[in-house]
């Protein structure tokens, strides 16, 4: 984005809505005043909740910067005028909002979400870094079918992938001499779409990836033949899976993003007692939570060869985490949630991946053993015994659904390096 300096400054700041942005919910007929604060995003999605009968009244909130104008579209709720209203809601497409409340205790809501985040934020170099995150990931948007038209034509081996690529993108590493350079291509488009957003730390640090040809090349040959002799885990069928997750990803992002802010806050900056979100609600990013785990469990056999190879010598001796589990077939073996159980933060190549997992919240989502209060935004769900009685607030829910997202790109990273032992290698 053009003339960054001073980016928030310039196009987050708060707009008090007191006297005639109301809302009436279509189930209840509440009304629910609406304090909207004004981000960077021409168009998000907005969710607020019922403070009355719990109903979340969706929409999206379009605004105008040129204008410093704004409207609201409801699926089940109306905007209308009105003298007061029975309930209050702060709303942002990008920070942590307090949660609804009575007019009467409106006090909660003093200062603004941008000006909490501001004080939460872990120093003045990641409130900006947010703020580009932002306009990439738009960006990302805006050229999406172009991206995924270059992977599709990828994973088909197309003719066209070079036209298509050389149509969008210029400079030295576009020009797809070989089948090497080609690879390439198609890789600095996941850069260009998706690094250079939320994984910066595979750009800062090229020499940990670099390093995966360093790794014995026997044991890795080995590896990628094992991979290939059994179906779903062909290199081709798991890059499958990662463009998939990309589409679906690009899909929802933007309910995503308040809770992508708290990656640049302090820990525990946040109480998700009275911190919420207003850009989404667990029906908008269940489904993706679901996907994006089963496809992390899938995904995850790749740094555990590469663990197994480093630190064992043998893509097949597994770490001795569960003494039912020696071979990559007993690993193949395992359900998603026995297998995160070799996603050590001790050894390098599942570390780096940084993943959240809840296996537990997984089970009880696929198999609808939950319960959610739309209100405190708390998902309650059964522990091994049936008993519903572990909870989860919603965006925590959504921290660990950005966290194993952003593992899967780092995992896509192995898969271009393994691609490219194939090549210098002549695997």
């Amino acid at each position: 984005m053009k003339d960054n300096n001073n980016f928030m400054e310039r196009l987050w700041r708060v707009t008090d809505l007191d006297n005639n942005n109301y809302i009436r919910c279509k189930e209840c007929g509440c009304i629910t005043g609406i304090k909207l604060q004004i981000g960077s995003q021409a168009q998000h999605p907005i969710v607020v909740t019922c403070g009355k009968c719990g109903n979340s009244m969706k929409g999206k909130a379009s605004i105008d910067h040129a204008n410093a104008g704004f409207k609201f579209e409801f699926e089940n709720a109306e905007v209308v005028d009105a003298a007061s209203a029975d309930y209050t809601v702060e709303c942002s497409g990008e920070f942590p909002t307090k949660k609804s409340c009575e007019v009467t205790d409106a006090d909660k809501m003093i200062s603004s979400p941008l000006d909490s985040v501001k004080n939460c934020m872990k120093s003045e170099q990641y409130y900006e870094q947010f703020a580009q995150t932002i306009a990439q990931l738009k960006e990302t948007e805006s050229k999406w079918s172009k991206y995924r038209k270059i992977f599709e034509l990828s994973q088909s081996n197309s003719p066209e992938l070079i036209s298509e690529i050389q149509k969008e993108f210029k400079g030295p590493h576009f020009q797809c001499r070989n089948r090497h350079e080609t690879i390439r291509a198609v890789h600095m488009v996941e850069l260009l779409g998706f690094y250079t957003s939320i994984r910066k730390d595979i750009l800062q640090n090229m020499q940990f990836s670099n390093d995966i040809l360093k790794l014995n090349s026997s044991q890795m040959k080995d590896f990628i033949g094992y991979l290939n002799s059994h179906d779903g885990y062909h290199l081709d069928e798991l890059q499958s899976v990662i463009y998939r997750i990309y589409d679906e990803f690009m899909e929802i992002y933007q309910n995503l993003i308040p809770a992508l802010s708290l990656q640049y806050c302090k820990e525990d900056a946040f109480d998700f007692e009275e911190d919420g979100t207003t850009a989404s609600t667990l029906d908008s990013v269940k489904q993706f939570y679901i996907d994006v785990y089963e496809a992390l469990g899938t995904l995850l056999i790749i740094p555990v060869g590469f663990n197994n190879i480093k630190y064992r010598a043998d893509y097949n001796s597994m770490s001795p985490v569960d003494d039912k589990v020696s071979s990559m077939d007993d690993f193949i073996g395992q359900d998603k949630a026995a297998r995160f159980n070799f996603c050590l933060d001790s050894e390098i190549y599942t570390g780096f991946l940084d993943a959240k997992v809840n296996a537990k919240l997984r089970k009880a989502l696929e198999n609808k053993d939950y319960e959610y209060d739309t209100l405190k935004q708390m998902i309650t769900y059964g522990d091994e015994d049936g008993l519903k009685k572990s909870t989860e607030y919603l965006l925590e829910m959504e921290d660990e659904a950005m966290c194993m997202f952003q593992a899967i790109l780092g995992i896509s990273e192995y898969m271009y390096r393994m691609n490219e032992a194939i090549l210098i290698f002549g695997m």
